[in-house]
């Protein structure tokens, strides 16, 4: 998945919200959207090297949304969309072998109370995928979520509650970096996501992971790794 052609290089410098950053572009200080709420622990460090994509337009606060902050070696997405884009190109090019055979993907389903990522029509019946993005790795683990996510628990219940009416259904945890080598919840930070995370899986919903290749203007799959509870 290409990034686009509005690239631009800078530094962060601090976050004052949760959707919001100040960034160093060219020697200037200017505002940044941050797209993912979430705590982003040990990414959101002053000085870090930054990408992001440059987007005016006059209904926005801001010009630039962090899109990739290097860590060490890598860089690493914190745009969650990413994770979305990347499983609907994977899935056309029928590279994620658990859902190949599918006839049509259909991207946010609503289902009853809530609304999901993908509907993918087999012949057999319809799967019902919702996808999480894991930019938090420690240790090589991602850990899954960074902050209390209610909207995740509610996902999580009624994805049993279709796999209990029959229909297949599955969370697929996307790393947008390339150093996650297993996926796991993250209980010190939301300990009932985790607990229904283990109830899901008890229940029948399928887990999967994968981390991905990032350079500083793409990202695609790398390959699956380990979902261990």
């Amino acid at each position: 998945m290409k990034l686009g052609l509005r690239m631009v290089d800078g530094v962060f410098l601090e976050r004052p919200n949760r959707y919001l950053a100040r960034v160093r572009i060219d020697g200037e200080e200017v505002p940044a959207h941050v797209p993912d709420p979430g705590r982003l622990p040990g990414l959101m460090i002053p000085g870090r090297k930054i990408r992001l994509i440059h987007n005016p337009g006059p209904h926005r606060k801001t010009q630039y949304t962090l899109a990739l902050v290097r860590h060490g070696r890598i860089w690493v997405g914190v745009y969650p969309s990413f994770a979305n884009n990347l499983v609907a190109e994977a899935l056309e090019k029928n590279r994620l072998k658990p859902f190949s055979g599918y006839t049509q993907a259909t991207p946010e389903v609503k289902m009853g109370n809530s609304r999901f990522d993908f509907k993918l029509d087999f012949p057999a019946g319809p799967a019902y995928v919702e996808v999480k993005c894991v930019s938090f790795v420690e240790r090589g683990i991602g850990r899954f979520p960074d902050a209390p996510t209610l909207r995740g628990q509610k996902h999580l219940k009624e994805l049993v509650e279709l796999r209990g009416e029959g229909c297949r259904t599955a969370v697929v945890f996307v790393s947008p970096r390339s150093d996650a080598r297993s996926i796991t919840s993250n209980d010190a930070i939301d300990p009932v996501f985790g607990e229904c995370l283990r109830a899901a899986k008890k229940a029948g919903v399928e887990l999967y992971g994968y981390n991905c290749r990032v350079s500083q203007s793409s990202l695609s799959i790398n390959r699956e790794v380990e979902v261990f509870l």
